[in-house]
């Protein structure tokens, strides 16, 4: 890693360690800081990223059925009838975790490292396939890769300090979750807050830049259809294991820093 990179993967690090309570405000900083490391190294970024998205393989496992999932498909997508905070899987998504066990099993894939939605279906999910991967793996728990917020409480999750407590000694690095409301965009306890289409394609996007910057080359998410489907611009079925496309993930790169943080207000 050349000491640009390292100043650039220092420069999105400390900056999520700081905290993303306003995503806008978040992004706006970073953009503003990084173009001034392009414009004083003169700097080709563009280059860059696709040359480091040619070294990594990021696979995306979509967690298993949960029960959100079967009222979603019973009451036809009415939410008002789905509304279950944090569900767990069911004992269909954990038969479906078989087909994704030979999936990982087929791929033999040395895995680095392992991001992980904070909520339960994504942890569960995990747990049921970790056999299957490097024993020495490195495992984040982000808030990042999280479902996009929306009225449905399924889409909220443990506060931080609850989630520490319930899974100490799993070796999980909880470093990069700096709220403790970590579901509201602003750190406020609100029923009726909602995520914005805006916000969510911003931290998406941000979680790209980041973990391409990273030193690991083989990269597994766990996480949510709509986390897949707005990186990949496609869907993907409970509990499937998808390679993801670096052509796309490169799209969405050059779409963030082609930002004018100015009209980040």
């Amino acid at each position: 890693m050349t000491e640009i990179e390292k100043e650039i993967l220092n420069l999105i690090e400390s900056s999520i360690l700081k905290g993303n309570n306003n995503i806008k405000l978040f992004t706006k900083t970073l953009l503003t800081n990084l173009k001034k490391i392009i414009s004083s190294s003169n700097l080709n970024i563009n280059s860059l990223i696709k040359e480091k998205l040619s070294k990594k393989n990021i696979f995306f496992i979509r967690h298993a059925e949960s029960l959100h999932n079967v009222l979603e498909e019973k009451f036809d997508g009415d939410f008002s009838k789905c509304n279950v905070y944090d569900p767990e899987l069911t004992e269909n998504g954990i038969k479906q975790t078989n087909y994704t066990i030979k999936k990982l099993e087929k791929e033999k894939i040395n895995f680095d490292c392992v991001f992980i939605s904070p909520l339960k279906r994504a942890i569960q999910t995990y747990f049921l396939v970790k056999n299957s991967l490097n024993k020495n793996i490195n495992i984040f728990i982000t808030d990042f890769v999280r479902e996009v917020v929306s009225y449905c409480d399924k889409n909220k999750g443990k506060k931080l300090s609850k989630l520490k407590e319930e899974f100490e000694g799993k070796n999980f690095n909880f470093n990069y979750m700096t709220k403790e409301f970590w579901w509201f965009d602003l750190g406020l306890d609100k029923k009726d807050e909602l995520e914005s289409k805006l916000n969510f394609n911003l931290r998406l996007r941000l979680f790209i830049l980041w973990i391409i910057f990273r030193e690991e080359k083989n990269i597994l998410i766990i996480s949510h259809s709509h986390v897949f489907c707005q990186m990949q611009d496609k869907g993907i079925y409970n509990a499937d294991l998808q390679k993801m496309d670096n052509i796309i993930l490169y799209k969405k790169i050059v779409e963030l820093i082609n930002i004018n943080p100015e009209n980040l207000e």
